[in-house]
């Protein structure tokens, strides 16, 4: 029922379902648990309900042990999914990101995911590296590795690329990401095999990486193979 009709997330929610389904998040049983956590992200979609699923004492906690240790994979793809869907409201990313153990299991499932958990891991991230105040949780928890690591997986390169730019206007960030021995090869690489939007990012996390991350940063970039090549035909 969550999942069709536009009002039955809200009926179901008012309905006090929220508790009860949460609950399940530790059954032993694969297909309760798979199933409780999908009418959850089913429900998360309607905005009014997301409030009402962070409000719940408790459920935040549970949704990020189903990811980090989620009976099947349909379920931690969907705990993912879940906080792909809450983090998109700015008053919830520091909760979430302040939760134990959620950064360090959306890096894993960013490098080791399937598909569609690669997707919502760097889409989740994405919303997180928009709040000011997680840079350094994504510092300490391998995101910033995990990240320059996938620009390489065309699945994700384009929104890894757009996640790297906002974690890179601080500068600490921009001269650890630009530290890393892919990253600027990678970024240089998606300027020429990238979609169009997968290039634009590219090219605004790169002009990033030079403005914070200092002269050796852009002494790095500019000495690239290619790189001067690639500006010219981006240009024309």
């Amino acid at each position: 029922m969550a999942k069709t009709g536009k009002e039955n997330g809200s009926f179901i929610a008012e309905g006090g379902a929220i508790p009860a389904l949460y609950r399940l998040f530790r059954s032993t049983n694969p297909v309760a648990q798979e199933n409780a956590l999908t009418a959850i992200l089913n429900i998360s979609i309607h905005d009014e309900n997301k409030r009402k699923i962070m409000e719940e004492n408790g459920c935040l906690e549970l949704i990020v042990y189903v990811l980090r240790y989620g009976l099947t994979t349909e379920a931690r793809e969907n705990a993912v999914a879940t906080l792909f869907s809450l983090s998109a409201v700015h008053d919830f990313k520091k909760m979430i990101v302040d939760e134990h153990g959620v950064v360090a299991a959306l890096a894993n499932l960013l490098m080791q995911g399937s598909p569609r958990g690669k997707k919502d891991a760097v889409m989740a991230l994405f919303n997180l590296s928009t709040h000011p105040e997680s840079w350094s949780q994504m510092l300490n928890m391998g995101v910033v590795s995990a990240l320059a690591g996938t620009l390489r997986d065309e699945i994700v390169a384009e929104e890894v690329a757009g996640a790297l730019t906002l974690l890179m206007r601080h500068h600490i960030l921009a001269q650890t990401i630009a530290s890393e021995d892919t990253a600027i090869t990678n970024l240089v690489g998606l300027m020429k095999r990238g979609t169009p939007k997968a290039k634009e990012n590219a090219i605004a996390a790169l002009q990033e990486m030079c403005r914070r991350g200092g002269l050796n940063v852009i002494h790095n970039v500019a000495k690239m193979p290619m790189f001067n090549g690639l500006i010219q035909t981006i240009l024309l």
